[in-house]
């Protein structure tokens, strides 16, 4: 189990760690004004090695690899190679080990990007105008995914919920796909212009779509508008649960705790919609949820409540201050913890930026209480914050561990 005091972790045991070399790998290199065909190493199963690409319109001359491990601190530094160049950018890619490391940033030039997830369901990341975008060797960087609407009745008012399907998928075909659904999930449409992004959105289309083309899993994404009639219900009184006393006086004046009617609209009416009308599995392990702030409390809510339903939660920054200890383990003492529990990876970065120390708190919870260690994942970013580029950039962690049931840098054993 995982203890944190001011920030450091501190482990029981040591962690096993299984060793292997980081060691750089490129495709062929070209000067042309499109990049080269994927080399044949993308496409191939090359164990825990796997090839992370970095699209840098600065054109940096020399570009260097960070990987670490978030709950370890071991790091290790790998110098990429230029692999393609456009006329707006140069492209450079390396290899790390996904069984060590989970995190992942690039030096260009002497100066740090962001940090990133790193992992199977990443193929690597463009440094745009518009910031750092999910990007995959090769293919372009203009994508504009397209959705389909449709309105449900909740709470007397029409629920919007909008529906993203891969290119290939074939209504007609017995092809099965996994769910995924997202809360607050209408911020990644720009209803003024549909021909272009919101700033704030997390990519999710596209971040699906590279985990498709790395891994082979195949998902569609089912987006849920969350923020009430912004009448008589809000975003606060959608996404906040009624499970005893806000711990915060003030904040309990903002929000009528209807999280158990979303809750029960997900899982009872929208969820057979999806399975009737989309070539879907049925099961708990192909269906997951997830959410970010508030939508993260939600995530973990609607995975407690409906663990028949819903397999694999993925809380970003949760905000489970809305609940004091007490209220948290009563709870969660009526729940069963047995073998169909869901997986619950949960992300958060430091208290006066983020949602720790609730975060951490929960998962330690979580874990004295008796659930499945192996069923469970924390990361704790050090550097991160209550904003949508951090949660843009470790979507795909959550990604990892609906698509592998586990996220091994994290839950290494101890």
């Amino acid at each position: 189990m995982i203890k944190r005091k001011n920030g450091r972790i501190i482990t029981i045991t040591a962690l096993i760690l299984a060793f292997a070399a980081v060691i750089t790998a490129c495709g062929t290199k070209q000067s042309g004004s499109s990049e080269a065909t994927l080399d044949s190493t993308h496409s191939e199963d090359n164990g825990p090695l796997h090839t992370i690409y970095f699209k840098d319109s600065n054109k940096s001359e020399k570009v260097v690899a960070n990987f670490s491990n978030s709950a370890t601190g071991k790091s290790e530094k790998v110098e990429a190679e230029k692999c393609g160049e456009d006329d707006d950018s140069y492209t450079f890619s390396c290899r790390g080990n996904v069984k060590e490391y989970n995190v992942a940033y690039f030096t260009c030039d002497g100066k740090d990007t962001r940090k990133f997830a790193f992992n199977k369901c990443v193929s690597g990341w463009y440094k745009s105008k518009n910031g750092y975008i999910p990007y995959t060797y090769g293919k372009d960087t203009d994508y504009i995914p397209s959705f389909k609407e449709a309105k449900f009745d909740f709470n007397g008012y029409e629920k919007e919920v909008f529906f993203w399907v891969p290119e290939d998928y074939d209504a007609d075909s017995g092809e099965k796909y996994a769910t995924i659904y997202v809360l607050d999930g209408d911020d990644e449409i720009n209803h003024n212009n549909p021909e272009a992004r919101p700033e704030d959105c997390m990519y999710i289309p596209d971040q699906v779509r590279i985990m498709t083309e790395n891994t082979g899993y195949k998902a569609i994404v089912v987006l849920v508008s969350t923020c009430g009639d912004m009448t008589k219900y809000n975003r606060d009184d959608e996404l906040v649960p009624d499970i005893g006393k806000i711990a915060e006086e003030e904040y309990s004046k903002l929000t009528k705790k209807k999280g158990a009617d979303l809750a029960r609209f997900m899982a009872e009416t929208l969820v057979p919609y999806v399975q009737k009308n989309y070539n879907v599995y049925t099961d708990a392990l192909h269906t997951s949820v997830t959410g970010a702030s508030l939508g993260g409390l939600e995530t973990f809510y609607i995975t407690m409540e409906y663990p028949e339903v819903f397999g694999t939660a993925g809380s970003q920054s949760p905000s489970f201050w809305a609940y004091g200890d007490d209220t948290w383990k009563k709870y969660l003492s009526e729940k069963d913890f047995g073998k169909n529990a869901p997986f619950i990876y949960l992300y958060t970065g430091p208290s006066g930026g983020d949602t720790d120390p609730y975060v951490t708190d929960m998962y330690n919870r979580l874990i004295d209480m008796g659930y499945p260690a192996d069923k469970a994942a924390l990361h704790y970013n050090d550097f991160g914050g209550h904003h949508v580029n951090y949660w843009r950039s470790y979507f795909s962690e959550f990604l990892s561990a609906m698509v592998f049931q586990n996220v091994e840098p994290l839950q290494a054993k101890q």
